[in-house]
Order: C-alpha cells, then sequence, then structure tokens
C-alpha cells in the first residue's frame, strides 16, 4: 500500500511520519520546497516531541518529501491535511482545499481512498464528492471512495497520541467507510467507523466544547476579580474531593483551531448563540486585563514586556495568538513593548523584562515559571504584573508585585 499525505505541516506530517514507521511507503506532498528540502535533510520545521529521531529513521527509506503532484496517481490513499482558516468576515475559507483539488483531480483513479483530515464546516465531504464527480467519470461509492477522518492530536504530542488515540472513520457512503477503515486499520487497532457528516460535527463539537469551558472559566475570573475574590483558590476548592467536579482554571483561549471552528457551525444562524458568546469572552479576556492593569498605573511611555507568543505552552506554534493582541493594546496605548518567546527567539528573556513597568506572562512556557523573587531583581519596584496563569499563586490574575 502507498499513501499520499497532501500538506505535511503540524498535522500532516506526524501523520505522514506515522505511516511510515509502520511499514507503509508514503508520500509527504507539499508546494512549500525549502520544507522539502529541510525534511530531506533529516531536519523538522517545528517542534514535535520525538519528531527528530523518527524523521531520521523514515526520511528516504519509507517517507518520500515531494512537491510533484502527479506521485497521487501512484497511491491507494490520499490524505488532505490542509489549513482551512476564515476570510475577514468570519467565513470559512476553502481556498487550500480548493487549489489542492484542482492540481490532483487529473491524476485520481479507480479504487483510490480520498480522505480529508482538514477541520471543515458541515457538508464539506458532500461538496468534495460532487466536485470529483462533476470533474471525472468517477462515481464515490463505486469506483472511488471518499471519508472524512478528523484529526485530534495536540501540537507538540502528535507522535504519542496517533499511537493511543482512536481513529473516527466518517464515509460518505458505506463502500466508503470500510475503504477508510482499512487504511486506518494498517497503522492502529482502535478505528470507529460513522458517517461523514457525524465525523465532520464531531471535529467541530469536541473543539468548541473545550472553547466554551475556557469561556465560563475566564467569565468566572472576571467575575471574581471585580468582586475582589480569589478564583484559583475557588477553582482549586470547587474541584478537590468532589466528584461532579467545579470550573477549570481560566487563561488565554487562542490558537488556529479554537479562535475559528466555531464559525463553521455558526456562520448560518442569525441569532446570538453560545459559541458566539464564548469568542467573544475568550478574545475580549486581554482587553479586559489590561484596562484592569491601567487602573494600577499609567500605561503612556512605560516598558510593557510580554513573555511568550505562542498560543500555548511549551509549543512553538503562534498562530492566532492572543500575545499579539496583548502586543498591539499595549502600542495603542503608547507603551514600549518588547516581546519573547523561548522557541522563537532562542536568548534569556532577561533583558526582555529588565526595568519593566508591566509584565505579561502571556504563555506559561516552563521556563518563564520562577519565583517571584526572580523577577523582583529585574522589573521595576512598582511593576504591574497580568498572571492570569497563576504561576506566581498571588489570587488574582492582576497586581503590583
Amino acid at each position: 500500500m502507498k499513501i499520499c499525505i497532501i500538506g505535511i505541516g503540524r498535522v500532516g506530517l506526524p501523520l505522514a511520519m506515522h505511516f511510515a514507521s509502520k511499514g507503509v511507503f508514503t508520500y509527504g506532498l507539499d508546494v512549500d520546497l525549502k520544507k522539502i528540502e529541510l525534511l530531506k535533510k533529516g531536519e523538522m520545521p517545528f517542534l514535535e516531541k520525538g519528531g527528530p529521531e523518527l524523521l531520521k529513521q523514515v526520511i528516504g527509506k519509507n517517507f518520500h518529501p515531494t512537491n510533484d503532484f502527479s506521485k497521487v496517481k501512484d497511491c491507494d490513499g490520499i490524505i488532505l491535511t490542509l489549513g482551512t482558516p476564515v476570510d475577514d468576515f468570519m467565513n470559512p475559507d476553502f481556498s487550500q482545499i480548493d487549489s489542492c483539488l484542482d492540481s490532483i483531480i487529473k491524476h485520481l483513479k479507480e479504487n483510490q481512498v480520498l480522505i480529508l483530515r482538514s477541520t471543515v464546516s458541515p457538508g464539506s465531504t458532500e461538496y468534495v464528492k460532487a466536485y470529483i464527480e462533476k470533474n471525472t467519470n468517477l462515481k464515490i461509492g463505486i469506483n472511488f471512495y471518499l471519508a472524512f477522518c478528523p484529526e485530534r492530536i495536540a501540537e507538540g504530542k502528535a507522535l504519542k497520541e496517533l499511537e493511543e488515540l482512536p481513529e473516527i472513520v466518517g464515509g460518505v457512503d458505506p463502500a466508503s467507510t470500510q475503504k477508510a477503515v482499512e487504511i486506518f486499520k494498517s497503522i492502529k487497532g482502535e478505528v470507529y467507523p460513522t458517517n461523514a457528516l457525524n465525523a465532520e460535527l464531531l471535529k467541530l463539537f469536541t473543539n468548541m466544547y473545550r472553547y466554551i469551558n475556557f469561556a465560563i472559566a475566564n467569565e468566572f475570573m472576571v467575575i471574581s476579580e471585580e468582586w475582589g475574590a480569589n478564583i484559583y483558590e475557588i477553582v482549586e476548592l470547587s474541584n478537590k474531593n468532589y466528584a461532579r467536579g467545579g470550573p477549570k482554571i481560566p487563561g488565554f483561549a487562542a490558537g488556529p483551531c479554537l479562535f475559528k471552528d466555531g464559525f463553521f457551525l455558526t456562520s448560518n444562524i442569525p441569532f446570538p448563540d453560545l459559541i458566539a458568546a464564548s469568542w467573544k469572552i475568550n478574545e475580549t479576556l486581554p482587553a479586559y486585563l489590561i484596562q484592569k492593569a491601567k487602573k494600577l498605573k499609567e500605561i503612556k511611555g512605560k516598558k510593557c514586556a510580554i513573555l511568550g507568543m505562542a498560543f500555548k505552552a511549551n509549543n512553538d506554534d503562534d498562530r492566532a495568538s492572543l500575545s499579539y493582541k496583548i502586543e498591539k493594546i499595549f502600542k495603542r496605548e503608547l507603551a514600549e513593548v518588547k516581546t519573547h518567546d523561548v522557541y522563537r527567539d532562542g536568548i534569556n528573556f532577561e533583558e526582555t523584562i529588565k526595568n519593566a513597568d508591566f509584565l505579561i506572562i502571556a504563555t506559561a512556557h516552563d521556563e518563564y515559571k520562577k519565583s517571584m523573587e526572580f523577577y523582583k531583581k529585574l522589573i521595576k519596584e512598582d511593576c504591574v504584573i497580568i498572571d492570569v496563569w497563576n504561576i506566581f499563586k498571588m489570587g488574582s490574575a492582576v497586581f503590583r508585585c
């Protein structure tokens, strides 16, 4: 069996290496020539635990990066792991998938299985079915097969989770489901079949369930701040030895999936909804915290140090990170803004925070989890700190050091 993974980014590359490590001949197809050359040298283009070691094992053996779309015709399965952003008006943007389909359509042949792995709006797999049947002589479910199989891995831990997590396979018809199940059965034992629409919604519901949980935790934090209460103690006590559990800790919720996936579900809903409310809460949290900080100290002309530009801790991906919104707000307030991220800058962060009037722990990288005494030696004596992750255990997200 031969597999072609189209789009060897943070989702596609770990999947391609995983297939290759299981003895499946795998093409990694991408239009980024620099990335392809880097991979051929055995170098990872981003942070992934275990990635460098596995890449060296499979490159040039079962894993072959390429930009040659004609390789599609040699494969039994084609898996699309492409970006699906939203446009400036928060409408789903499928230009990458459309462009890919245009590039591969002439290379498709009978008895292949095409699997969508990208997050898409409900009904997108049926759209791909119509596109293929319109532009080829292939008939889905008869001599060509189509399914949606959502990725559910955490960035940076993809290889581990590809081993551990079950696979959800949703075909547009029973024959397509079975063919896609066979593809994934070749690399893992736990595979659950369903239909394409269920699989599309499952992916979106999973992400939005997490996002809404973040939003309610953040709303509880704002309410606690207004009352002068300690949200972190409340969360700890409410979850301690209590079977039904309580709220989660607050924090900045962002990233390329959580930020936009809800719009795939609500783009046709003309009334307020829980997902849109969650987006409002999570996206405006930085502005709320900065306004609270401003009440403690004038921002104009002051030095502001932002630590962490990635959208989550111990990761190098900064797409849709709220850190950039924080930076923009402080610049709007005419502050002198300095930023640092351990995975981007590769230098000590002491100079970034030296004599800072405002310190924001935007991403809770392990390297930033130092004592208050460490920071006090570097920042201004009356520095205002925004610590939504509660690294300093001060009982508030905004305080003077």
